[in-house]
């Protein structure tokens, strides 16, 4: 009598098979993740890209950057009152940003005439548009941002680029008028650089970059790309006066301040308030692994490490020092 033989796997056969997949499964998914995150940064990369060239294209057609913020109280000099040299980035006078002004130099015309620039960002016309995620502020690698600013207004949405407010208090206006302070935007100075401004050369001083803004709480600026204090990063913060901003610096904020500056926290640097009485910050941070992004005022776009040289970080951001640049 011939027996059959039985096919199949024996337990021992099927749980080492198992275990190489598991292993295969292992060694794959940073892979994946990796190249996921790749893809992002591309377009992070693009997003930063369409702005250095709003900014360009804004400057061929008014001759100079935008300003930070227009101020629209106080007429006729519509000048942001100051209190010991610092204006308050909160004022209810204030009105579009520089986010609000290159609108029509990211395809965004139809946004920008349905402004109204004689009123205040908080009025409800115009809120009605800076109240709206822009596609084109919004880093891919940040996570979801539920969250709007609505403290003392109706809500502002929130994105994850900022300005080059100097290396000062970015609301002081000593930070403008000081040239080894000066960036290429002040707030208190309702100011926007024209290249000519620019003497370190425009391929030496970042512009933008990117910012983490708050997934979960209404009272942080941070990110609102429609209102002042939301839109403008620096490098100094009074909270810690002798510390500096520098790309995801881990530094704990002031135990009064709504979060802290610590990367473990998702919500670290979660406080920025240009205010004249709690003045936290704001400085460039990211999801990006190992650093952020930043488009130059000309144009290009470059990873700033998080390990870069202080003094170098430093000199990238002043439009007016005369220092000379090194590997970064």
């Amino acid at each position: 009598m011939i027996r059959m033989k039985k096919e199949g796997f024996t337990l021992v056969e099927l749980l080492v098979v198992i275990a190489i997949i598991g292993i295969l499964v292992g060694l794959l998914l940073p892979a994946v993740q990796a190249a996921r995150e790749a893809a992002r940064r591309m377009q992070c990369s693009n997003n930063l890209k369409q702005i250095g060239l709003a900014l360009h294209n804004y400057h061929d057609t008014f001759k100079s950057f935008p300003s930070a913020a227009i101020y629209t109280g106080e007429a006729p000099k519509q000048s942001p009152p100051l209190t010991s040299n610092r204006c308050n980035g909160r004022d209810e006078f204030w009105g579009a940003t520089w986010m609000v002004l290159i609108l029509p130099f990211i395809e965004q015309q139809a946004a920008h005439n349905q402004m109204d620039f004689g009123r205040v960002a908080r009025s409800t016309v115009n809120n009605a548009i800076t109240g709206e995620q822009m596609d084109a502020y919004v880093c891919p690698s940040h996570p979801g941002i539920g969250a709007r600013l609505t403290q003392d207004y109706n809500g502002f949405a929130k994105g994850n680029y900022a300005a080059n407010g100097g290396t000062h208090y970015t609301q002081d206006m000593n930070t403008f008028t000081n040239s080894t302070y000066k960036g290429p935007f002040s707030l208190p100075a309702q100011y926007g650089a024209q290249f000519r401004d620019i003497t370190d050369g425009t391929s030496q001083v970042i512009a933008a970059g990117d910012i983490v803004a708050s997934t979960g709480h209404s009272a942080d600026d941070r990110g609102a790309w429609g209102w002042p204090s939301g839109v403008i990063f620096g490098l100094r913060a009074s909270a810690f006066a002798n510390g500096l901003l520098t790309p995801n610096d881990p530094q704990q904020t002031d135990a009064t301040s709504y979060a802290s500056n610590d990367t473990s926290n998702v919500n670290f640097n979660q406080r920025n308030n240009p205010d004249r009485n709690t003045t936290q910050g704001m400085a460039l941070r990211s999801y990006h692994p190992g650093g952020v992004q930043a488009v130059f005022c000309d144009g290009s776009v470059h990873f700033i490490t998080e390990t870069i040289d202080e003094v170098i970080y430093e000199n990238l951001l002043r439009i007016q020092d005369g220092q000379p640049i090194g590997q970064y």
